[in-house]
C-alpha cells in the first residue's frame, strides 16, 4: 500500500479509510477469513438492521450525602476551593453534594468542628471542613472530614502547603484521600483525558483536559491533521499526524516521527509496564497490529490476516490485547495474547463494534466499546471471559469512544449532546465535563 499525499486536508477520510474503525467511522465489509483460532466456532447470523437487544442499567444508586460548607479564611480562594471540591465529588459518582442553601448550621461559629445534629437534620452523612491561610504567594489548606453518625471527632484530617498556583492540585489531593477513606482506593483527580478535535476546515489538533473538565491544553500546533492520541511515558502523548505529508506516528516529547513506515502508522497504546507499544501499521498491506518499544524500535508483527486489524488496548496485566477486526465481515471486538497467539472473537451482538477500552482493574476482565444499534452509536461493556454484555447509554444521542479512568470506576466518552461526558460503570451519573467536539478519548493511567 503506497500513499502519495500532497495535501492531507483533501479527502482525509478517504486516505485513512483502512483505519476508520479506530476513528469511529464505518468500514466496508471484507471477505470472511478462516481463522484457525475460530474455525470450529459457528458465527451467529445477525441482520444488519437488528438492534442490540441488551438491557440498560436502570434505577438509582444511593449516593453518599455530603456537605461542603464554604471554607474559612481567604474569601476568593475559599469560593474556588468549595467549587473545585464540589465538582470533583460529583464527577466521582460516589457522592451527592448537598445544596448549601439547605444548611442550618452556623458554620462560622462551628469553626473547624461540627454540630452533628444540625448536619443530620439536613440529611448530611458527611461534612468537609476547610480553613485557608494565604501569605507571600503560599497557601495552606487544613481539611477535616466528619461522619455525622460518628459525632464531633473528624475521621480524616490533612494539611497541605504549596504555592497559590498549586491550590487546585492540593484540593485534588484531599478529595483523592476522601475517596480512599470511603472506598479503599485513591481517587483519580489530577489525571487527564486526551482527545482529538477539529480546529478548522483543514486542521485537527490533539488536546488534553483534567478529568473534571479543567485545565484544557493543546498538545499539537503544527497546522496539520492530527489523530488518535494516546498517553505515552510520563506526560507525553502519542498521535498520528500528516505534518510531513503522510500518516506518521509522533510522540509529543520527541521532535521527529518515531514511526514513519510506508502506509499508516497509528493507534499507539502503551503497555501497562511501559516497556512497549501496540501500534497499527499497513506497511505490509492491510492495517495490522504490531508491537514496538516506546520509541518505535524493535517492531514485531502480531496479527496476520487479509482483514483490517486496529484499535489495540492492553489488559491491565499486559498479557492480552483487545482489538477490532472485520475478518468476519463487520468490525467486532477480539482478544489475543500479547504475543499475537490465541486470537478469539468476544462480541457476537451487533454488526459494528469498535474502539475497545480495557478496564485497568485486574479483578474483572471488563472492556468498554462503541457499538452501533439501529444506525446510532452507544457505549457498551463486555466481560472478556464470560461474554456478558451491558448497555450503558441509550436514546441519548450518539455516544462514542469510551475511556476508563485509572481506578476503573468511571468512563469518559463523547456524546452528540455536546461534549465529553463521564459516567460510572453502570452508565449512571452522567456528567458533562467539557463542551465541544472530541474524538478517540484516552484517559491517563496515573494520578500525580
Amino acid at each position: 500500500m503506497t500513499f502519495h499525499i500532497k495535501a492531507p486536508e483533501k479527502k482525509i477520510i478517504t486516505l485513512i479509510l483502512a483505519a476508520a474503525l479506530a476513528a469511529g467511522l464505518s468500514l466496508p465489509a471484507t471477505s470472511q477469513e478462516n481463522n484457525p483460532d475460530e474455525k470450529d466456532k459457528p458465527l451467529p447470523q445477525i441482520a444488519e438492521n437488528k438492534p442490540l437487544e441488551l438491557d440498560i442499567y436502570g434505577g438509582i444508586r444511593d449516593l453518599y450525602r455530603i456537605a461542603v460548607p464554604k471554607p474559612l479564611g481567604h474569601e476568593a480562594t475559599s469560593v474556588d476551593i468549595k467549587n473545585i471540591s464540589e465538582k470533583a465529588l460529583v464527577v466521582s459518582s460516589l457522592f451527592k453534594v448537598l445544596d448549601s442553601k439547605s444548611f442550618i448550621a452556623d458554620v462560622e461559629k462551628e469553626g473547624m468542628g461540627i454540630s452533628p445534629d444540625a448536619w443530620n437534620s439536613v440529611g448530611a452523612q458527611g461534612v468537609i471542613k476547610c480553613r485557608v491561610k494565604i501569605g507571600s504567594g503560599r497557601v495552606q489548606l487544613e481539611f477535616r472530614l466528619y461522619k455525622t453518625a460518628s459525632g464531633k471527632k473528624p475521621v480524616l484530617s490533612r494539611t497541605y502547603d504549596g504555592s497559590v498556583q498549586d491550590t487546585r492540585s492540593l484540593v485534588y489531593k484531599w478529595i483523592n484521600e476522601v475517596i480512599r477513606y470511603y472506598t479503599g482506593t485513591k481517587g483519580i483527580f489530577g489525571s487527564r483525558i486526551t482527545f482529538a478535535r477539529r480546529t478548522s476546515t483543514t486542521r485537527k489538533d490533539i488536546f488534553s483536559v483534567g478529568c473534571d473538565g479543567s485545565g484544557l491544553k493543546k498538545v499539537t500546533n503544527n497546522g496539520s491533521i492530527n489523530l488518535l492520541p494516546a498517553w505515552g511515558p510520563g506526560n507525553s502523548v502519542y498521535y498520528t499526524s500528516f505534518f510531513s505529508g503522510a500518516p506518521h506516528l509522533y510522540r509529543s516529547d520527541i521532535r521527529k516521527a518515531i514511526l514513519a513506515q510506508e502506509g499508516l502508522n497509528m493507534g499507539a497504546a502503551l503497555s501497562p509496564d511501559g516497556s512497549k507499544i501496540a501500534v497499527v501499521l499497513s506497511r505490509d498491506g492491510n492495517p495490522e497490529i504490531y508491537t514496538a518499544g516506546p520509541n518505535g524500535k524493535n517492531l514485531r508483527r502480531l496479527t496476520n490476516s487479509p482483514a483490517i486489524e486496529v484499535s489495540p488496548s492492553w489488559s491491565p496485566d499486559g498479557s492480552k490485547i483487545a482489538f477490532v477486526s472485520d475478518r468476519h465481515g463487520n468490525p467486532q471486538i477480539f482478544v489475543m495474547n500479547s504475543d499475537g497467539s490465541g486470537s478469539r472473537r468476544i462480541t457476537f451482538r451487533g454488526t459494528y463494534n469498535q474502539t475497545p477500552s480495557w478496564n485497568p482493574r485486574r479483578d474483572t476482565p471488563l472492556i468498554a466499546f462503541t457499538g452501533r444499534d439501529s444506525g446510532t452509536y452507544d457505549i457498551f461493556t463486555i466481560n472478556a471471559d464470560s461474554g456478558n454484555m451491558r448497555r450503558l447509554t441509550q436514546k441519548q444521542g450518539v455516544n462514542m469512544d469510551p475511556a476508563w479512568s485509572p481506578d476503573g470506576r468511571l468512563i469518559a466518552f463523547h456524546s452528540s449532546r455536546g461534549g465529553i461526558y463521564t459516567m460510572n460503570a453502570e452508565g449512571l451519573n452522567q456528567q458533562l465535563i467539557l463542551r465541544g467536539s472530541a474524538e478517540t478519548l484516552k484517559w491517563s493511567s496515573s494520578v500525580p
